[in-house]
């Protein structure tokens, strides 16, 4: 109770803000977000909308945005809006060498995103006896939370060297160079939303284009993915997503094959992501 009283005093006082950002890609967030708002239940979608006063689509990417850098010349150390520097591992499972989950790497005493999903979700089921903003701030963590932690390079790895971070900076997991159709990036952005755009590029950023490709699952399918807790799909994608560093290695050369040659598990963490996050709020949000 007393962690869950803390973080909706935090909740409770920041700013909101509606704008791109940058996990699962700013695009992949709000294509995720809008097949799963077609799987709300219609009073629980018309509920959700009117707290946050508008589509999901438009609130997907806050907790990206509410902690972008702040350029400071005078204090350059306040790299983050201070309010959510504790934050920044909010957006990440971390998994130790045996694919188990770990808080080996979490940011300060506060956990990764896992332990915070929960205290949100939680939230959300009381939600009748929160403040309106109280469940605005909850809603989109979770929304943002359980979309990051499905991406499959949203998982640190401890048993990986630190070459997967700038020195002095922690969490910074896409320091992974490749090069795709010759032209430089991390292996970060390729799993972060250019694997959903490259299935299909002649649809560009059409939702419904690539919902109509790709959200074809059966509601009896639909019912077995959700089954289980966020910790038993934590661990999921710890385990499932870990290949992706078999797949490639930094400075490899990768073009449209490599992600069409992959894209079972794209199409995969799609799936589960849309889905869950349905199944989350639609119990929550009755």
């Amino acid at each position: 109770m007393k962690r869950t009283v803390f973080t909706l005093v935090l909740l409770f006082v920041l700013p909101f803000s509606v704008q791109e950002a940058f996990a699962w890609g700013g695009w992949a967030h709000r294509f995720i977000t809008y097949t799963a708002e077609q799987h709300l239940d219609p009073e629980v979608k018309a509920k959700v909308e009117k707290y946050l006063g508008s589509s999901m689509i438009n609130h997907c990417s806050w907790m990206d945005e509410i902690r972008k850098p702040v350029r400071n010349k005078k204090h350059p150390e306040h790299e983050y809006h201070m309010a959510w520097a504790h934050t920044l591992a909010w957006h990440m499972i971390t998994a130790d060498k045996n694919l188990q989950l770990s808080n080996e790497r979490a940011y300060n005493n506060d956990g990764d995103l896992l332990p915070n999903l929960k205290v949100c979700i939680e939230n959300l089921k009381n939600h009748r006896n929160l403040t309106d903003s109280a469940v605005v701030v909850n809603l989109k963590c979770v929304i943002h939370m359980v979309e990051d932690m499905h991406c499959p390079c949203h998982i640190y790895y401890t048993e990986f060297p630190d070459c997967f971070r700038k020195p002095g900076v922690k969490y910074r997991w896409d320091q992974f160079p490749v090069e795709y159709e010759g032209k430089k990036t991390t292996h970060h952005i390729i799993w972060d939303g250019l694997s959903i755009l490259e299935l299909y590029p002649k649809y560009g950023e059409e939702y419904a284009l690539f919902r109509a490709k790709l959200d074809k699952l059966s509601p009896k399918q639909r019912s077995k993915m959700c089954e289980g807790t966020p910790d038993d799909w934590a661990l999921e994608t710890a385990q499932d997503c870990r290949v992706i560093y078999e797949w490639a290695k930094p400075n490899d050369k990768l073009d449209r094959k490599f992600i069409l040659k992959h894209r079972k598990l794209t199409i995969q963490q799609y799936h589960r992501s849309a889905y869950r996050l349905a199944h989350i709020l639609n119990e929550t949000m009755k």
